[in-house]
């Protein structure tokens, strides 16, 4: 939880009536959550009041504030990864074994992710989605030079039939690196790269959609911009 940037504010207010307004339920008082708390927040909007959210930080500090907050913490569910100083990557193995239908993982990487990583995580989600579900969040420099079409080619190759939605980079708000980097999401879970789309599937389309259609107002973007593309195929 943190004091958010007063662009960050402004948008969550100019969005309509939806659930990531509605979780962020301390914005007036100038808090501003992040992921994790975010999906515990969702999870009590939503009913799910049962969830279990682990999270993690490599800052001491910024730990014991997660563990403050309620929040599991993640190396202490997966320990012993990474040498000596915990690596959520090299734990993501141990974690896709464990997974299980209703889970979902986010990767919410640093910038460099594409260039030192996407090559190893990519294909690890499509194991991860075979069993639960996974939520990639990137940063892309330039969807055009040699390590953006390779992104391209791993998604292709690996997660053929995932959604994925790109924010390009906007003007200068205040906001780091937006004006920098295109935003990457992509969604992956078994009943998207299955034939046929199942009545849930349908629903969350509707949903994103909805959301995107919510969002591109407030970001002054066209619609269409932002909407969800089958990996592989045309717009779901």
């Amino acid at each position: 939880c943190g004091k958010p940037v007063a662009e960050v504010a402004a948008r969550v207010h100019a969005l309509q009536e939806c659930t990531l307004r509605a979780a962020q339920t301390g914005i007036d008082a100038d808090h501003y959550y992040g992921s994790g708390l975010l999906v515990r927040k969702v999870a009590e909007q939503t009913g799910s009041g049962s969830v279990r959210v682990f999270t993690d930080d490599s800052c001491p500090a910024r730990r014991e504030r997660l563990r403050a907050s309620g929040l599991l913490i993640l190396s202490e569910e997966f320990p012993d990864y990474g040498g000596g100083e915990y690596d959520g990557y090299a734990a993501f193995g141990k974690i896709i074994e464990e997974a299980k239908d209703g889970d979902l993982v986010l990767i919410d990487p640093f910038a460099k992710f594409l260039k030192d990583k996407a090559k190893t995580v990519v294909p690890q989600m499509e194991e991860m989605a075979k069993r639960a579900s996974v939520f990639l969040f990137a940063l892309n420099l330039n969807p055009h030079n040699s390590v953006g079409r390779m992104f391209d080619d791993l998604l292709k190759k690996h997660l053929q039939g995932a959604w994925r939605m790109t924010c390009p980079r906007l003007p200068k708000r205040g906001i780091k690196g937006e004006s920098k980097y295109d935003a990457e999401i992509v969604l992956a879970a078994q009943p998207f790269l299955e034939h046929g789309e199942s009545p849930d599937v349908v629903g969350l389309r509707t949903r994103i959609e909805d959301f995107t259609k919510n969002l591109a107002d407030v970001l002054n973007l066209p619609a269409q911009q932002l909407m969800p593309r089958v990996i592989g195929g045309a717009v779901p």
